[in-house]
């Protein structure tokens, strides 16, 4: 697998605000996973990472929290591409089947799983170079109100009116 997956390159827009330093997306965070975003030909979300060292628990092991955090990454922006909302993850479940090698490129594939009770539910897997599933995940997103955003992320007039098309979303059920 190596290169970028089969499909087109997805353009995050909250990338050029200049505080949004989001731990799995943004180039902007010198500690963070720094991901690409990609829509694979059957319309999944996908992202392609190699991990280093500084992301290990054991030599050579990515670490479990690092894991829960690129699946959490990658679902989320399923949820904000497909569904055109922010959301805050209330509920995610990872299960390693086999390591996630450092220096070795995986492949995290997100779809939508479901919908109801004003909330998403997405599942991931992170895939080795063979194509064999490394972790599973399943994650429950809840849209971010406008009122939140401002308070929680401290959003100045400006920011908002930028990103404001992302909040008060409805799930409508499936």
């Amino acid at each position: 697998m190596p290169g970028p997956p089969p499909g087109e390159r997805v353009s995050l827009p909250w990338l050029d605000e200049p505080r949004f330093r989001c731990f799995g997306c943004s180039p902007h965070n010198l500690v963070g996973l720094a991901l690409s975003v990609y829509r694979l030909p059957d319309g999944r979300i996908a992202a392609p990472s190699t991990l280093s060292e500084l992301h290990a628990s054991y030599p050579g092991v990515v670490h479990g929290g690092v894991i829960s955090a690129l699946v959490d990454e990658v679902m989320g922006n399923l949820v904000a591409l497909d569904h055109g909302m922010l959301a805050f993850c209330v509920s995610l479940r990872t299960k390693m089947l086999a390591p996630v090698r450092t220096k070795v490129p995986h492949l995290t594939v997100a779809r939508l799983a479901g919908r109801g009770a004003g909330v998403l539910r997405v599942e991931a897997e992170v895939l080795d170079p063979d194509d064999r599933v490394c972790a599973l995940a399943s994650g429950t997103y809840q849209p971010i109100s406008s009122a939140a955003a401002r308070d929680l992320m401290g959003l100045d007039d400006a920011e908002f009116a930028r990103v404001s098309t992302y909040f008060d979303k409805e799930i409508e059920p499936s």
